[in-house]
């Protein structure tokens, strides 16, 4: 029976066993994030279409502010394809779709393209060398031509001279082109059912423009009319024109007069000019007009002119009759308060309106008045510390169920940079489109949660009496923590077992055991800061508003730095900004010009340690600095206005004093200067050789590596400079470099490291025969012989500024010992970086960004250590260092690449920062107009911390296995040696004993 028993248990543990040897998922996916992001959609770039006619399924097109075109999913906000279009900044854009067309056409500069609308491949492109895009306009009106199967498109180009081409759908070959060549300005492109226009502003007198309209034949392009509109007085600028339609049964053009006191309206292809009082009863200037009308040709000849005060807004609905050309009012929407957002959505002939605030959305028919539909908006946590001002734009698709029901989903644009969808008043998803407009990051730490050990210590130096309430209290404290505590014990454990993360709760920014809770705080060009949870896959804690930042301009900002509990925002313009970095509550701010002299600002560590941000001024000069306030000896650097580096002293007792300048040649520039990173501990001040010798580093605190072109010659060169002193401690020279290409630089602890473009040159010495994409690095150390503590031997201390003591008769300042080697890489490093641990002994890699392929990869330290041997293999002691055979080439391992799969498109920067665990580095990857990439990388694995491949679940088992043994066996063991007790006497009873208790499981 017993040994039945046993059996059953045996079984019972192996198909325990069974369960928990599964194989658990790798970190990859899981401990990183991704946010694959687009830019702030353009309100007239941004649509719904359906991109199979034979489908009524639609995807949601933008071609955002970033020039990056793509398709959304409207179910969930995933993003189903994305092409980057590239194009300077300024570069106006166009994004256009024909009627059940499976392609969309988009215009950027001087390239138009035909995207497959589903996946988002290349159809066709042409470019036109003879200006940049002005309008794109799809051709709806069938002309009889045989062959055609996709739509034609209309295309403006030129500066001067108006050039209008027409471009088939199916090859984007040119059909025909006009050229105008009257002098006027071009400006936008129409199609009507019949006809083709060419609108172009005439110059007159007093800087106004009359707007003519020119139409063309849009079988042959040859002129047919035109028509010259009393616009002066009115239209001063293109942008004084507010609206004009196209592929419409009656296409408008919609300007105002400088007061906005009344509209100005013709239908295309007549010359009368309605004017339209506008009601104003707000008692506030109306800031912006907005019209709003269909794109279809059977689409009834309705519009609606949207007005924006600082406080509320209001619509008006008019409606066209074809035969007289005039305009007439059929209705208004009431005024609101705050800002609002209207959207064109069709249905065959039928036209709605849908209208979005921030508290409701409101459907109604072009035709009459009634309400249609309301929704109250339930829309999800914004985590945005400002006040909300309403959608800034958006767009709608409308479903009719039945007579009497609808259905509306709108993608909202919000001010704080969201792009969310909202599906019947509720939340379906929101898209975080700011973080495209990244211009500087920078980590923050947690604090910790109540540590015991401070109790106790109040406890401990406490009398008596206090010390026990202190006690009680903080146990009455605990106990509101117990129920939530025995709630989240089953999740954790199971979350243990299965290798997955236990969600983070709302609010909870305090510190982990592992150092994996930080923020990063991020800066964008909107004038708005965030912090993002880097172990919450990256989601927003807060959003606020800093700085107002004009249309078409962009807010610089030289760097974030934090110190505790609170950020530091420094601006180009001089503006500063100190946030608190949990909760983004606005501490102190200074405006941009508040001194027009300062335009930047250093941090330096003053006497008390305390990080104090010293003013720069637009010549590179720092300002008055309050006395008492630094040691004596600290330096800092700065560029002037010409590009000199300089480097000021600063002491206890006087102002800045300028110590050094490194002026450059004629011609050559100042590409980058790099510094050692604030966070940058050595764990060795020697490298041990496989003799058991020492080759000691040169470890420089104050090391500055430059990175300088000439144009005209190709030419670079890399300085090696003390911070301190000026002196430049090594230079190198490259010829045959591509100047227009990045040239990444980066340096740490006794190394540094430079990637740039060459071609094969005979004037240096020896010549170089390599071309492509190189990558240097160079080792510094204080001695080339092991064992030597070089020119300064044992002395305990040093000095950049007086390297020698006073008897000495040496006066060259002492150089390193520097071994370098060169290796060729398979494409282009935009931006390096180098991992960062807590105390340094993790073996470093190097952090590259590949635009190409749009991803991060992180080289091992040993892979680009410079002492590799050349032309042999390495001897046993090399190889007991590490050392393998130098080949010229380094391919990227498909293990470095902290991406994996991933494309991380238009990342800039990479920053690092140290976790609480030694093997353990976090990065933060962003750019503007990129992704936003966060990771956990372990440089020489994870030594200190156990990972989802180990088998808890195998280990339980066991443990419980041997449980199950020592419970079955025992009472057999205790019966065998109870027998042998009757047989060989009292001698064995205490051996029956201490089997009974479990501790003998065998004889």
């Amino acid at each position: 029976m017993r040994s039945y028993l046993a059996s059953i248990a045996l079984l019972v543990c192996c198909l325990t066993f069974k369960s928990v040897l599964a194989v658990f998922a790798d970190d990859a996916y899981q401990t990183d994030f991704h946010h694959a992001l687009l830019g702030i959609p353009q309100h007239h770039t941004t649509f719904f279409h359906r991109p199979q006619s034979r489908s009524r399924a639609s995807l949601l097109y933008t071609l955002s502010e970033k020039l990056v075109l793509g398709a959304v999913n409207p179910k969930d906000g995933t993003l189903v394809w994305r092409q980057r279009l590239g194009g300077a900044n300024g570069t106006a854009g166009f994004l256009r779709a024909g009627k059940g067309e499976n392609t969309v056409i988009s215009a950027v500069g001087a390239e138009v393209r035909a995207w497959d609308a589903l996946g988002g491949k290349l159809v066709w492109g042409n470019e036109f060398n003879d200006g940049e895009v002005r309008d794109l306009e799809v051709v709806e009106l069938e002309d009889g031509r045989e062959g055609r199967t996709t739509k034609d498109a209309v295309v403006l180009s030129g500066n001067t001279e108006g050039i209008v081409r027409r471009v088939n759908g199916n090859t984007g070959d040119v059909v025909w082109e006009f050229r105008d060549n009257s002098g006027d300005t071009p400006f936008q492109v129409s199609t009507s059912a019949s006809s083709i226009y060419y609108i172009s502003l005439h110059s007159g007198l007093l800087k106004s423009h009359r707007i003519t309209v020119t139409s063309l034949d849009p079988v042959s392009g040859k002129r047919t009319g035109q028509n010259i509109l009393s616009s002066e007085g009115d239209v001063s600028t293109p942008d004084s024109i507010l609206f004009v339609g196209a592929n419409s049964a009656s296409p408008l053009i919609v300007w105002t007069d400088k007061n906005h006191k009344a509209l100005k309206v013709n239908v295309i292809g007549s010359r009368h000019v309605n004017s339209i009082n506008i009601n104003n009863d707000s008692g506030e200037e109306i800031k912006t007009i907005t019209i709003h009308a269909p794109h279809l040709i059977q689409s009834q000849p309705h519009f609606l002119a949207h007005y924006q005060t600082t406080t509320s807004h209001w619509a008006d609905v008019f409606h066209v009759d074809l035969s007289a050309g005039s305009v007439s009012k059929a209705y208004s929407l009431p005024r609101v308060s705050g800002a609002g957002a209207f959207s064109t959505s069709t249905q065959d002939a039928n036209v709605y309106f849908t209208r979005n605030t921030d508290s409701e959305v409101t459907l109604v028919s072009s035709a009459s008045h009634g309400v249609l539909g309301r929704w109250i908006v339930q829309r999800r946590a914004q985590n945005d510390n400002s006040n909300s001002e309403g959608p800034l734009h958006a767009v709608s698709e409308v479903s009719i169920r039945d007579e009497s029901t609808y259905a509306v989903r709108s993608a909202v644009v919000l001010p704080n940079g969201n792009w969310e969808l909202i599906r019947n008043g509720e939340s379906s998803w929101s898209r975080l489109e700011a973080l495209a407009g990244i211009v500087a990051a920078g980590w923050a730490e947690l604090p910790p949660e109540r540590s015991l050990a401070k109790d106790l210590g109040v406890e401990v130096h406490g009398n008596f009496l206090s010390a026990y309430v202190h006690r009680v209290t903080r146990h009455v404290r605990d106990l509101q923590h117990l129920p939530a505590w025995l709630r989240s014990v089953p999740k954790s454990v199971m979350a243990s077992f299965l290798g997955e993360q236990v969600g983070m709760q709302a609010g909870d920014l305090h510190r982990d055991n592992f150092g994996f809770r930080k923020l990063i705080i991020v800066a964008t060009e909107k004038g708005r800061l965030m912090a993002l949870h880097a172990a919450d896959q990256g989601n927003v804690v807060w959003n606020v508003k800093v700085v107002d930042v004009q249309v078409g301009e962009k807010w610089n900002v030289r760097g974030i730095h934090t110190d505790q509990d609170s950020a530091i925002v420094t601006g180009d313009a001089g503006e500063f900004v100190r946030v608190n970095v949990l909760t983004g509550e606005i501490l102190e701010y200074q405006p941009g010009g508040f001194v027009p002299s300062l335009k930047s600002s250093i941090p330096a560590t003053d006497r008390l340690g305390r990080t104090v941000r010293i003013a720069i001024d637009e010549d590179g000069k720092p300002g008055n600095v309050p006395a008492q306030t630094f040691k004596d000896g600290t330096v800092i650097v700065s560029r002037s206005r010409s590009g000199v580096l300089q480097g000021w002293s600063l002491s206890h007792d006087s102002n800045p004093i300028l110590a050094w300048d490194f002026a450059l040649p004629e011609r050559e520039r100042v590409v980058s200067a790099v510094a050692r990173p604030q966070h940058d501990p050595v764990a060795s001040i020697g490298k041990v050789l496989g003799d058991r010798s020492v080759m000691y580093k040169c470890l420089n605190p104050n090391l500055l590596l430059v990175t300088t072109v000439v144009d005209l010659s190709a030419t670079a060169t890399i300085y090696l400079l003390d911070a301190v002193s000026g002196d430049v401690l090594y230079s190198t020279f490259h010829t045959g470099v591509d100047t227009t290409r990045p040239i990444s630089s980066t340096i740490s602890e006794n190394w540094f490291t430079y990637s740039l473009w060459a071609d094969i040159s005979d004037t240096t010495t020896p010549p170089s025969t390599s071309k492509g994409y190189q990558l240097i690095t160079a080792e510094l150390f204080e001695s080339p012989l092991p064992n030597d503590r070089g020119p300064l031997g044992s002395s305990p201390n040093s000095s950049s500024i007086y390297p020698f003591t006073a008897t000495s008769t040496d006066t060259d300042i002492p150089r390193p010992h520097i071994i370098s080697q060169a290796f060729l890489v398979p494409e282009q490093i935009s931006h390096m970086a180098i991992t960062s641990t807590r105390q340094g002994i993790t073996s470093r890699s190097l952090l590259c960004t590949l635009p190409l392929s749009n991803s991060i990869v992180a080289i091992p330290r040993p892979v680009l250590d410079p002492r590799r041997p050349v032309g042999r293999d390495p001897t046993s002691a090399e190889q007991e260092e590490g050392l393998f055979r130098y080949a010229p080439t380094i391919d990227f391992d498909p293990k470095w690449y902290v991406t994996h799969q991933r494309e991380v498109q238009g990342i800039e920067k990479v920053i690092t920062s140290p976790s609480l665990l030694e093997s353990t580095t976090l990065i933060f990857a962003y750019g503007n107009g990129g992704d936003v990439f966060g990771s956990r990388i372990a440089p020489s694995q994870a030594f200190d911390v156990l990972g989802k491949g180990f088998g808890k679940g195998q280990l339980v088992g066991t443990v419980l296995a041997l449980g199950v043994g020592v419970a079955v066996l025992a009472p057999m063991v205790s019966g065998i040696l109870f027998s042998l007790s009757l047989v060989f006497g009292s001698g064995i009873k205490g051996l029956v004993q201490f089997a009974n208790e479990g501790f003998l499981v065998c004889i």
